[in-house]
């Protein structure tokens, strides 16, 4: 592994590099171990290290407790519960989008019908002549076209 030097290295980043990566300058950014090592060499700096290395000391004789009995599964359960119901939501959700665009469109089909199609509460009589529909007359073509099959 090659190292890279970082630039000069003082005694406010020292600490600072200390106090975040510990007292083995191996585990240090590679760009900063040149220059730590060549510092590590002064009196402070040794200070510095083996108070970072008496942390790391009683850092490495913590050990997790064990979690109580059950835990694990009553952690995943609540998973498995969460999960479920975000995929009722997300069925769900679409379900009531579906039924809200069938009703939209059956409002639209309504008022598009009622507007376009001859009041059927007039008293007036229309008479046809067989080429008329609800949306209009569809020409004189169209009794041709059906004498003719």
């Amino acid at each position: 592994m090659i190292e890279n030097g970082a630039g000069p290295m003082n005694a406010e980043r020292f600490e600072a590099l200390t106090a975040a990566y510990g007292g083995d300058i191996g585990r240090w950014p590679q760009a900063e171990r040149v220059a730590a090592r060549e510092f590590a060499k002064g009196p402070a700096a040794s200070r510095a290290l083996a108070l970072a290395a008496d942390l790391d000391a009683l850092l490495d004789t913590y050990a997790v407790k064990r979690g109580s009995a059950g835990l694990e599964d009553r952690i995943l359960a609540k998973l498995v519960r969460r999960v479920t119901l975000r995929k009722w939501f997300r069925f769900g959700s679409a379900g009531i989008g579906l039924v809200g665009v069938g009703i939209a469109g059956a409002l639209a089909g309504s008022i598009a019908i009622a507007v376009l199609a001859p009041s059927l509460t007039s008293d007036t009589s229309v008479v046809s002549d067989g080429t008329a529909t609800m949306f209009g007359d569809i020409g004189p073509d169209a009794g041709i076209a059906q004498d003719s099959q």
